[in-house]
């Protein structure tokens, strides 16, 4: 089970039912709940006639400090009706940026819960960069629950998204917790045309599982002319699924931005959460 969650409010839409699905997680695991304010500090400015800090700078910090503190007090307000452990606080990044800052927060977490964002857009790009640097730099698995996605816990129909690949081995390993609650879980492989077989590595996959208690389905699809993650979001809402399972990034990041990959395309379609590992 998990024990110990991290949420990182960057302040953008999902935010809230990230907050939903953290501390629903927290009371079904009996975790406690980390939630940090993010406020993101430009560095500082020095004056052009001496070494002492712009008046602006000190300004902006000012004024961004307040603006964090006034969240975080609207936030404890908003959980302090839970029943949970937990804690909240502000955090600052000046000299790193505010998404690494965050990831480094993880090192002694059992999952990073975030906001996501819906569509390639401008607004979109902050979460984005929390998603990256926790994925990248946590050591720990990325919960991203878009915004207005209506999200269920516990997450009882589950989807796989399988490939033979490390990162997908390590996401269903990160998940068992989740897993461990579900109903129905599907091990779905999508045939992209490239002539590998993974049937029989979903089938070992589900023998494990098995043994942990998980009782999966295997189910095969093509790709066709869609994308593998076009195909497993298809999949994922023709059967209500609560949950996908994925590994982040098998190739590069700057890969998978510039040409295009599964794990882009579920952060940009991705309607329901998604556990991410690497």
């Amino acid at each position: 089970m998990y024990k110990s969650l991290l949420l990182p409010l960057s302040g953008h839409d999902g935010d809230a039912d990230a907050l939903y699905v953290a501390t629903r997680l927290a009371a079904l695991h009996g975790a406690h709940l980390q939630v940090l304010e993010m406020v993101d500090l430009p560095p500082p400015m020095v004056h052009p006639w001496g070494m002492m800090p712009d008046l602006a700078t000190v300004q902006s910090h000012t004024e961004l400090r307040e603006h964090g503190q006034s969240r975080l007090a609207a936030l404890r307000e908003r959980l302090s009706i839970e029943t949970i452990r937990w804690d909240a606080r502000v955090t600052e990044a000046l000299h790193l940026s505010a998404p690494r800052v965050a990831a480094h927060e993880a090192f002694d977490c059992d999952l990073v819960v975030l906001g996501g964002a819906i569509g390639d857009t401008l607004e979109a790009a902050a979460p984005r960069e929390y998603f990256a640097a926790a994925l990248f730099e946590s050591g720990c698995p990325v919960l991203v629950v878009p915004p207005r996605c209506d999200p269920v816990v516990p997450m009882r129909r589950v989807v796989i998204a399988w490939q033979p690949t490390r990162e997908a081995a390590r996401a269903v390993r990160d998940a068992l917790p989740l897993l461990a609650t579900a109903k129905s879980v599907d091990v779905l492989a999508i045939d992209d045309g490239r002539g590998v077989d993974v049937e029989p590595s979903g089938r070992r996959l589900m023998e494990h599982l098995r043994r942990h208690g998980v009782d999966a389905s295997w189910v095969a699809r093509a790709a066709g002319e869609d994308s593998v993650a076009c195909r497993v979001l298809e999949f994922a809402r023709l059967n209500g699924a609560h949950l996908v399972i994925a590994g982040g990034y098998g190739h590069s990041r700057l890969r998978e931005w510039a040409l295009g990959g599964a794990t882009r395309e579920l952060l940009i379609a991705a309607d329901l959460p998604v556990l991410y590992a690497h």
